[in-house]
């Protein structure tokens, strides 16, 4: 509080500017003491969480902006299963059947285009399995039909949905397979044989959650129709070989990692 200097004779009272001179000097003092404090505290905080300290309970820590756009390559790894069915082959006059399941394993290509929770994106895949499965003539046991799906690509589009580490998806698109037909008898010995590259569609859906963000685990499900199929061929001894409405169907649940770019 600053002195009355009527109080005082005249000459002899404190000097007024002195004194608020000296009220502007504190007060800038202390403001300037509360700011070396705070810098002081944020040096510290910042050692101290350097050095493995966590924060404090119910403090804000902003956690790194996890997106989707980008290019991505990984692979696949899970199980396939196969139904193929012959609806007739006139060297017996029967309908035939050739369910496999197997292991089936490749890798993928994609983009992903982001906007707000929708995420967009393109993928083409390449993969290796085993579905192979032999029938048994039920009218000649001497007779045994194959066939073969052993190796799988597919091109499609996606459609998913984000939320921050997660990502669900459907997808559809084209598919092909290549696709091995043969018949044994052992009587003769006669048999025939032809690969074919057969083409189709497929659809499926999955999803995935990125473990750090150049890494993503996923499950997906897929379903491949390649539809049905004529064919004409001959023995090695020259009898025809007509199969009518051989229909390949293929279904596969595989576990996926991803490197995002």
């Amino acid at each position: 509080m600053i002195p009355d200097v009527q109080n005082y004779p005249k000459g002899a009272g404190p000097d007024k500017s002195n004194n608020i001179k000296g009220y502007r000097n504190m007060k800038l003092r202390i403001v300037t003491l509360g700011a070396l404090i705070g810098i002081s505290t944020g040096v510290v905080s910042s050692s101290a969480l350097a050095d493995g300290y966590s924060a404090p309970p119910g403090a804000y820590i902003q956690r790194p902006y996890i997106g989707w756009t980008g290019f991505y390559v990984g692979g696949h790894i899970g199980g396939a299963w196969s139904t193929v069915d012959w609806a007739n082959i006139n060297l017996t006059g029967e309908r035939v059947n050739n369910d496999a399941r197997g292991f089936i394993g490749g890798g993928q290509i994609g983009y992903n285009q982001q906007l707000g929770a929708a995420v967009l994106g393109v993928e083409a895949t390449l993969s290796g399995d085993a579905l192979s499965d032999d029938f048994r003539s039920l009218k000649s046991p001497t007779l045994t039909y194959s066939t073969d799906v052993n190796r799988i690509a597919t091109v499609t589009g996606r459609l998913g949905v984000a939320a921050g580490q997660w990502l669900v998806y459907a997808k559809a698109g084209w598919a092909g397979a290549r696709v091995d037909v043969s018949g044994h008898n052992t009587v003769g010995p006669d048999s025939f044989s032809f690969d074919d590259w057969r083409n189709g569609w497929t659809a499926g859906a999955g999803l995935e959650f990125k473990v750090a963000r150049n890494i993503g685990l996923g499950l997906e499900y897929s379903f491949i129709d390649l539809g049905s199929q004529h064919y004409h061929t001959t023995t090695t001894l020259g009898i025809p070989v007509n199969i009518v409405d051989h229909d390949v169907q293929v279904q596969s649940v595989t576990g996926r990692l991803n490197y995002h770019f």
